[in-house]
């Protein structure tokens, strides 16, 4: 077990789990989601979007189907795992609702996740009957993009939740936590959803501008080029807004460093303060990945590392404020939470 309380304070004992087979099942969720979202991108820089025609969820009018292009391929193994994603989604909301208790945090995350991903299915089944794939340039894909990538963000956050909500190393709850500790702890808590919200709008932006970069490439040779050929007159409304991720980028990582700061400063858990560590190197070196993707005009596989990056840097700070809410509850008797059988 991990010692977690604050030096000469007496503990509680965590929440127990049944079977902690759970945490590793939505942990192993969470990461094959993460790939799914990844393959999502190389569908979209491929353009293998319309692999199967308008046609959802056969392909190209055919259920048994067997591709003749590589972008039809593709596109049904984006697909196929996107179906035993969901099945593990469901699996998995099946097991927190029949073992956990009914307020239980992991099992309203679960369900949550649940209800995400079938969000999901209904805005990708969108995208390909109304041909919102491929070179679409319109701006009804601009504007389902980045809805899709938001919904994506809360999906893998319920589950990045769900993995630690039910984990035995969770947090352990401080019987003796001051008014004054856990005031401070209220406010590192709403520092973290407000950089959450941000990262929002990062992500948002971030769809656009990756549609951008797909269908509207990069041109020049230079960064200042880029920009340049960017806000040329008459140049697309997708390479205009391109200079607008960068910036949103800048203030989100500057936000997570201000959040990660003060969820170590008001508490003396462990875990927090290693997460804390962890997402000002991540920071760092996201920064750094997408300068290095603007400085090569934004080849297709710096597009999956950055979205990848993006995806850790999003699952740590929803752990961080899981952490912050479990040390911030430690009065409301969540350490007296018990599995059902």
């Amino acid at each position: 077990m991990v010692d977690t309380a604050l030096p000469g304070r007496a503990t509680a004992a965590p929440p127990r789990l049944a079977q902690p087979s759970l945490s590793r099942f939505a942990g192993g969720v969470t990461a094959g989601t993460v790939l799914v979202v990844l393959f999502g991108a190389v569908v979209r820089i491929t353009g293998s979007g319309a692999g199967c025609g308008q046609h959802w969820p056969s392909c190209n009018g055919q259920i048994a189907h067997l591709p003749e292009r590589i972008e039809t391929w593709i596109e049904l193994g984006h697909r196929a795992t996107s179906g035993l994603d969901f099945l593990g989604v469901l699996a998995l909301a099946s097991l927190a609702w029949r073992r956990l208790p009914g307020r239980h945090p992991a099992r309203l995350a679960a369900l949550a996740a649940l209800g995400l991903i079938l969000v999901e299915v209904a805005i990708g089944a969108r995208l390909v009957l109304l041909n919102l794939v491929g070179s679409n340039m319109s701006f009804d894909r601009a504007v389902v993009m980045p809805a899709h990538l938001v919904t994506t963000s809360l999906l893998i956050g319920s589950l990045a939740a769900t993995t630690y909500f039910s984990s035995p190393a969770r947090l352990v709850a401080r019987a003796t936590t001051t008014a004054a500790e856990l005031a401070r702890i209220r406010l590192a808590l709403r520092w973290i959803v407000a950089t959450g919200l941000l990262l929002m709008l990062v992500s948002m932006t971030g769809a656009v501008t990756a549609l951008g970069d797909t269908v509207y490439p990069v041109q020049g040779a230079t960064a200042l080029e880029h920009l340049q050929n960017d806000q040329a007159e008459g140049a697309h409304f997708l390479g205009k807004l391109r200079v607008v991720h960068p910036l949103l980028a800048l203030l989100g990582v500057a936000a997570l460093w201000i959040a990660a700061s003060r969820a170590r400063e008001v508490t003396g858990f462990a875990p927090i303060q290693r997460l804390g560590a962890l997402l000002y190197l991540g920071g760092g070196l996201a920064l750094l990945i997408g300068l290095l993707n603007i400085w090569l005009g934004a080849p297709g596989y710096m597009q999956v590392v950055h979205l990848a990056m993006a995806c850790l840097l999003w699952l740590g700070s929803v752990v961080l404020g899981s952490m912050l809410a479990d040390a911030r509850g430690s009065r409301t008797g969540h350490a007296q939470e018990r599995l059902q059988p």
